[in-house]
């Protein structure tokens, strides 16, 4: 599946800690497609740019500080897919997060496989903690949007929103792990295509 994300290629110079810090983070995300999210060490990043261990360190403290880094990559990427359209109806809305999930699925393979990863689970429980947060948000947008367009008519009045909003979450993130980790589906974008149909029949969207 083709990806957007490069892997820097220029020289190992001396560069800005604000720079560097994102070339490192845009590496983990080819490094995490490439061999698997438990397969990056420090030392495998540093050969991949070019640089030594030490270099690596002098722009991150330590390894937990590296993975924060990509966690504030993956929370800026969920920010844009939960954008609010102007003038979009909560319908609208709801739609347009599922085929923004799809796009960064299909644009950054390595973003289910960080999800699913242990790296952010049990060796950093603060870096838990923000992902568990980042989820109940994303969660609670949906929900919102989703009661607002039971009120609208959009979709059945009787809709509990806050488990409509989980099924959907729990609709795309099975996806993502079939297609960027199982490598089972070969198009998350034309299988959502295929999905989200009967997602909105199952809550009772109105048909135009």
């Amino acid at each position: 599946m083709p990806t957007v994300v490069e892997a820097p290629t220029h020289p190992a110079n001396r560069r800005s800690t604000e720079v560097r810090q994102q070339e490192i983070v845009l590496t983990i995300l080819v490094l995490a497609e490439e061999r698997g999210v438990e397969a990056i060490t420090t030392q495998a990043i540093a050969e991949h740019m070019g640089l030594t261990q030490g270099a690596v360190f002098r722009h991150f403290p330590n390894k937990e500080a590296i993975w924060a880094a990509v966690l504030d990559w993956l929370q800026a990427r969920l920010g844009e897919v939960f954008e609010s359209a102007p003038d979009a109806s909560p319908l609208a809305e709801v739609t347009r997060i599922f085929n923004a999930y799809m796009a960064l699925f299909a644009n950054y393979p390595a973003v289910p496989r960080l999800f699913f990863s242990d790296t952010f689970h049990h060796p950093y429980p603060r870096l838990h903690e923000r992902l568990q947060e980042m989820v109940r948000r994303c969660e609670g947008r949906l929900a919102l949007w989703l009661a607002e367009a039971a009120d609208q008519g959009e979709v059945r009045a009787d809709l509990p929103p806050p488990a409509a909003a989980k099924l959907l979450l729990t609709s795309i993130q099975g996806l993502a792990f079939q297609s960027c980790v199982l490598g089972i589906v070969a198009n998350p974008v034309a299988a959502g295509q295929q999905l989200f149909p009967l997602y909105l029949a199952a809550i009772g969207a109105a048909k135009e």
